[in-house]
């Protein structure tokens, strides 16, 4: 299985503690508090990702963030995490694994934002 579907419920106190973790200003629009552009991030780590070895050490490589509208405090969002690639890689600390994934999230049908990322993990591939 390389794909999940997730609901993820943005609130305004998971904003403000994700926004003050990474010392950013909190911001807000016609009222409603605003999340950092890269809280997407953080919404599939609360799930079960089932192509993670949770032993194994990850690091983040790259990073992309396409928003279609601004993630607002009170969304309700439809989230499907899919992993696109997988790749090895010899890097000077042994064999690299490259996971890259796609992050789709929709409100009210219609997607909003979109994150890319690439995780690399250390040693072989079990």
């Amino acid at each position: 299985m390389n794909q999940i579907r997730f609901q993820v419920q943005l609130t305004a106190d998971w904003i403000v503690q994700y926004a003050n973790s990474i010392h950013s200003p909190l911001q807000r629009i016609g009222g409603a508090l605003i999340a950092p552009s890269t809280m997407p991030v953080t919404f599939w780590r609360m799930e079960d990702v089932p192509w993670f070895d949770k032993a194994e050490i990850w690091i983040h490589g790259a990073q992309q963030f396409h928003h279609h509208a601004p993630l607002r405090a009170g969304m309700n969002l439809a989230c499907e995490l899919s992993l696109v690639k997988v790749e090895q890689k010899n890097g000077r600390q042994g064999v690299l694994n490259l996971y890259t994934h796609s992050l789709i999230c929709c409100h009210e049908g219609n997607p909003i934002a979109v994150a890319e990322t690439v995780l690399i993990g250390i040693g072989e591939m079990k």
